[in-house]
């Protein structure tokens, strides 16, 4: 990220380096919960969680590369997989040189701006060296979050984003 501010084509306003990231802290299934029932029925730390000890999910990151800079932006999302698959990168996370796998999983957040995203089925990409992994979308999906992954952003279309998870709005305290 650089210091630099810019006036952004997309709406006129001087902003800093826009981010680049945005994630979800659990999967939508556990964040509903109230706070007892979570407390209850899910384990769960920065990178793995556990419903009901019936339904797993690991931290991964959806990337939708630029298309008018480098980079990408990164949606930080949970993704549900099968007892075997969870238990496998528990096993092998913390090594630095753990083998690439790939399997199937379903995103377990509902991301905005996507229209309906809960449930959808991507292919989990391992990755070496203690990175959190990647969800690949189906290329011949119709969706629009497929579309941004496989033809990648514009700068307006990340602008898009950010107002979508309300980045822009103003704080009520500067008000």
């Amino acid at each position: 990220m650089s210091d630099e501010s810019f006036i952004c084509e997309c709406c006129g306003q001087e902003h800093p380096d826009l981010p680049r990231d945005q994630g979800f802290q659990l999967p939508d299934e556990v964040h509903s919960l109230g706070y007892v029932e979570r407390y209850r029925r899910s384990r769960f730390n920065s990178d793995l969680c556990t419903l009901d000890e019936s339904k797993y999910f690991l931290r991964a990151v959806i990337p939708l590369a630029f298309t008018e800079k480098e980079g990408a932006f990164h949606w930080g999302t949970w993704v549900e997989v099968s007892k075997a698959d969870h238990d496998w990168y528990v096993d092998v996370s913390e090594q630095q040189n753990a083998e690439a796998r790939r399997f199937a999983g379903r995103i377990a957040n509902d991301i905005p701006g996507y229209g309906g995203t809960l449930g959808t089925e991507v292919e989990v990409k391992i990755r070496e060296g203690g990175y959190r992994p990647i969800l690949l979308l189906k290329t011949d999906s119709s969706s629009a979050l497929a579309r941004d992954q496989s033809e990648g952003v514009s700068d307006k279309r990340h602008h898009e984003i950010l107002e979508v998870v309300g980045f822009f709005e103003e704080d009520e305290d500067d008000v």
